[in-house]
């Protein structure tokens, strides 16, 4: 009897042991998230237009289909749909302001570009706050992007200056690469209008 038994657990061991295998197998193997980040493109300037120019990025307000990791699209009838298998390393927030920093480093040729909360150990000239009402691809194309933004005067009195950015970026192709893409195009664009602004607020102090 007691052979019988020890018998019955070690065949529901081997069971349990095939059942796991195939589960890791190819048979049961569910896809691999990828992961994807902002902040990689190179800007084109050469020129240290404001290198003593030490700006706060920071900090953004996000819609909630942002404020996680998986990339939404905005599906017919307003319906937004979250991809699980490809994500922001890290969440959008942290990559949206590291694009926007490292964007502004290479635009302005200055070393003191910093993301908020920051402890820096210099005299912040200006910050830029940011608010994100749209940045989505778009199921029949293009990715919306709407951001409203602040450049506030710190070291120096100044009224703040307020922007909007507003369009739709065209993408060829819908995959995901071409949404990741498209991203990076607005936050490059983004970038060139602030620094912009920077360097005219700069030049009329």
């Amino acid at each position: 009897m007691n052979g019988r038994f020890m018998g019955q657990i070690a065949l529901c061991a081997a069971l349990m042991l095939a059942v796991s295998i195939l589960g890791g197998g190819c048979l049961g193997r569910s896809p691999g998230v990828r992961h994807f980040m902002l902040g990689t493109s190179e800007s084109t300037s050469t020129l240290a237009r404001a290198a003593d120019m030490a700006v706060l990025v920071g900090p953004v307000r996000l819609p909630a289909y942002l404020d996680r990791s998986q990339i939404a699209t905005l599906e017919g009838g307003g319906e937004i749909s979250l991809n699980e298998f490809n994500r922001w390393l890290g969440g959008f927030e942290e990559n949206f302001l590291r694009a926007l920093s490292l964007g502004l480093a290479r635009e302005l040729g200055s070393a003191k570009i910093v993301v908020a909360p920051s402890k820096a150990p210099f005299e912040i000239d200006y910050q830029i706050r940011l608010h994100v009402d749209d940045l989505i691809f778009e199921d029949d194309g293009g990715l919306r992007v709407r951001v409203r933004w602040a450049l506030i005067p710190i070291a120096e009195e100044g009224s703040p200056g307020l922007f909007v950015m507003d369009e739709l970026i065209s993408m060829d192709g819908n995959s995901v690469e071409s949404v990741v893409s498209a991203h990076e195009d607005a936050l490059t664009d983004l970038v060139r209008r602030i620094a912009d602004e920077l360097i005219a607020r700069d030049s009329d102090g």
